[in-house]
């Protein structure tokens, strides 16, 4: 189990390398740069997200509280949820193996196989920076680490090696639209690691 699984992340971090160069993103309106399809450069996130006025604050906020659902639909393996967080016809970019996925079912379909391999997660959310670009669409990076746990024997008082955890750092890169019914989600999301996987997984 553990060497299908070390393939299976260090395939991912292969795809989502953060320092690929990239060109400069077209602008999605006047405000804003594009931060999708492709993962931007990690030297280059700050410049995206130059310091101004909130303008709209129940947009950011209604935005800030999606974000803040995904760890809990992921690590409460609730899957029906996803549409509550990526619209019908959303792109995520998870990597390979997983790959490029469409729709809430796909991302289901890509992610489900290989948390399986885990007796839990829990995705712990960082800095989170939210730009509404216009009155329909908006921009945002969030810091996460994710702990992956490998026993199924151990309690939540149990005291462990970290042969049994694996974690991972990194950003989600989103790109959102305002629905018709008044909601937020995300249209495009990458997944990009910013540093290697740290475990005693061999």
């Amino acid at each position: 189990m553990h060497v299908s699984l070390s393939h299976w992340i260090l395939a991912t971090l292969v795809v989502s390398n953060p320092y690929v160069a990239a060109s400069l993103p077209p602008a999605i309106s006047q405000n804003c740069f594009q931060i999708a399809v492709h993962p931007l450069p990690i030297q280059q996130v700050a410049s995206y997200f130059p310091p101004r006025e909130i303008a709209d604050l129940l947009a950011t906020e209604a935005i800030r509280r999606t974000i803040a659902l995904y760890p809990l639909v992921i690590d409460g393996r609730d899957w029906d949820s996803l549409g509550n967080i990526f619209a019908d016809n959303a792109v995520a970019n998870y990597s390979d193996p997983i790959g490029v996925v469409e729709g809430p079912s796909g991302i289901k379909s890509g992610l489900q196989p290989g948390l399986a391999q885990f007796a839990g997660t829990q995705h712990m959310l960082g800095a989170s920076v939210i730009d509404v670009c216009s009155p329909d669409s908006a921009i945002s990076v969030t810091y996460y680490t994710a702990s992956h746990f490998l026993s199924s024997n151990s309690t939540a008082t149990s005291i462990t090696d970290d042969s049994q955890v694996l974690y991972a750092y990194g950003q989600y890169q989103d790109t959102w639209k305002r629905q018709k019914d008044g909601t937020w989600k995300i249209i495009y999301r990458n997944l990009v690691y910013m540093g290697p996987l740290i475990s005693d997984v061999s």
